[in-house]
């Protein structure tokens, strides 16, 4: 009951003006326009209520979600568009490994979750079709099976010896300015530009409950990571296809393949320097 009171002080200074006024003066604003739209929000809280999953920190659960999204359209929208808009921090959650030690995930509460899942149905089909056909990973109509069929093809064409690689600690160390730079040549909706930014930079509330800045990084539970960790891999990608590489990857996992001990060798030293 709480959470309500205080949603609805939050948004009781913005609800004045009538939305189609509002949209006039957002009109060049092309991308946030789009993610904004009822039908788009509504896929948005169809598609976090099927994934499920724990509240974060304000505990919203996903089937609350969708009525709190309508019942304050209006002002949810003006703050999207006006930049006002400020992401709540994730909440920390450690799953155990099957190796031992844990992952790290962050949970980001559902209304959160909601505003990346419109994004991403907006931004994605574009973003994904300049993509390496070798990247498998957290993307549309691909999977682990294609990726392993590539990795057949290449043995067969005489690729017999393998190269793998792990980038350690992938998600934790992605680095915000960098990512953003790689976003704007997709991405020239400042009011997006400037929200992605927010999500990255909105804080872990760690399990003994202190707020830790996120400064750097993408949190494992978020709607937009996978998307925002292809992105930037994609760099990676560009590289070793400059270089002639044969390769997979699927994530922040990548093989490349050598049809020479000593061409593996190489491959390998010119990868970790």
């Amino acid at each position: 009951m709480q959470r309500d009171k205080t949603e609805s002080k939050e948004y009781a200074s913005v609800q004045s003006q009538p939305l189609g006024e509002a949209l006039d003066q957002w009109r060049h604003y092309p991308i946030m326009s789009r993610v904004v739209e009822r039908n788009n929000l509504r896929r948005a809280c169809n598609r976090v209520r099927r994934n499920g999953g724990s509240p974060g920190v304000d505990g919203m659960t996903v089937e609350e979600v969708e009525s709190h999204i309508f019942n304050y359209y209006v002002p949810l929208c003006k703050k999207l568009y006006e930049g006002t808009y400020r992401p709540q921090p994730v909440k920390r959650v450690e799953i155990p490994k099957p190796n031992g030690g844990v992952r790290k995930l962050g949970i980001p509460v559902v209304r959160d979750r909601v505003i990346q899942q419109a994004i991403k149905q907006v931004i994605e089909p574009s973003i994904d079709r300049t993509f390496s056909p070798y990247s498998y990973g957290f993307r549309p109509n691909r999977d682990a099976h294609q990726a392993r069929k590539q990795c057949a093809k290449y043995y067969e064409e005489g690729y017999r010896y393998v190269v793998d690689c792990d980038l350690k600690q992938y998600f934790d160390t992605i680095n915000h300015d960098k990512l953003m730079h790689l976003l704007k040549q997709h991405i020239e909706d400042k009011s997006i530009l400037r929200l992605i930014n927010r999500f990255l930079q909105a804080g872990v509330i760690e399990l003994n409950g202190n707020l830790q800045k996120t400064e750097k990084g993408a949190p494992q539970g978020g709607v937009l990571s996978p998307l925002l960790s292809n992105i930037y891999l994609h760099e990676l990608d560009k590289e070793l296809t400059k270089r002639g590489h044969r390769f997979v990857r699927y994530a922040d996992d990548f093989v490349i393949f050598a049809k020479s001990l000593r061409a593996g060798e190489r491959i390998l030293q010119s990868v970790t320097r």
